[in-house]
């Protein structure tokens, strides 16, 4: 596996003796159907240390490195991931894992989808909580009959996991709203047929709830088991332009004049 990207998603967020297994790279090392090959950043210095810190085999700044059947994950800011997957789309790759959201714009996502389609590249988008088992004992509850939830930190970067979270159980009927404040901000909440209910939030620094400890291992879990043919993506370029679409949907419904 080859990470563009050597940030916190791509490798910073943890270190190879943290109990959290919260990067790509540490995914990539703690799982054994896959090997890190190499980091690829356009500050050298980045990919450099992201070697180091992991054992990888390269670090380079452009992406010479990449062959044909590689599986590469896309880890860099939200505004380059259309630039880079339209680059990366001709070498015939075995599997292309992108952070979210999958582009910025709806037509740039719907591009990138489509390309990928015809090039025959599987696309994953890592909106984390379609991959965590934790989330699986709600599916018994039957039908989602309403959701809502209050963020920050931007529609397109934030609103989009609650809008795909949404879509994961079917839920059409929902409520979003930005919460203008500097400090973290996040509320869901989710209400079924069988009368339970859902709720998650995180305020300010509060930390990241136990059951994500292992997010990206379980992203790389899913990879392999559709590499290898048992199972289909949990979250793919289509999922995430679905919700991608959805957003800026709203977003021009909360500002339209009152």
């Amino acid at each position: 596996m080859i990470i563009i990207g050597a940030g916190n998603q791509g490798s910073a967020a943890d270190h190879p003796r943290s109990d959290k297994v919260i990067s790509f790279a540490h995914a990539i090392k703690d799982h054994p159907g896959f090997d890190l090959l190499g980091f690829i950043d356009k500050d050298l210095s980045k990919s450099e240390e992201a070697k180091r810190t992991w054992s990888a085999k390269f670090s380079i700044d452009n992406f010479s490195a990449i062959q044909y059947k590689d599986v590469v994950i896309v880890a860099t800011p939200d505004e380059t991931h259309y630039d880079i997957l339209k680059r990366i789309a001709n070498k015939k790759l075995d599997l292309v894992i992108c952070e979210k959201p999958l582009c910025n714009t709806v037509a740039e996502a719907r591009e990138i989808v489509k390309l990928y389609n015809e090039k025959g590249i599987p696309l994953m988008v890592n909106y984390t909580r379609r991959f965590l088992p934790f989330y699986d004992h709600l599916k018994s509850y039957g039908k989602c009959l309403y959701g809502t939830c209050v963020f920050n930190r931007g529609w397109i970067h934030t609103a989009t996991h609650a809008i795909d979270f949404f879509n994961m159980f079917g839920c059409t009927d929902y409520d979003i709203k930005e919460f203008i404040k500097e400090k973290r901000h996040w509320y869901i909440g989710l209400s079924f047929a069988n009368g339970e209910t859902f709720v998650e939030s995180r305020i300010d620094d509060e930390p990241v709830w136990d059951y994500y400890d292992k997010s990206h291992w379980h992203i790389m879990e899913n990879a392999f088991n559709f590499l290898q043919g048992k199972e289909q993506l949990k979250c793919t370029g289509e999922d995430a332009l679905k919700a991608l679409e959805k957003c800026y949907e709203l977003m021009g419904k909360a500002n339209e004049p009152i």
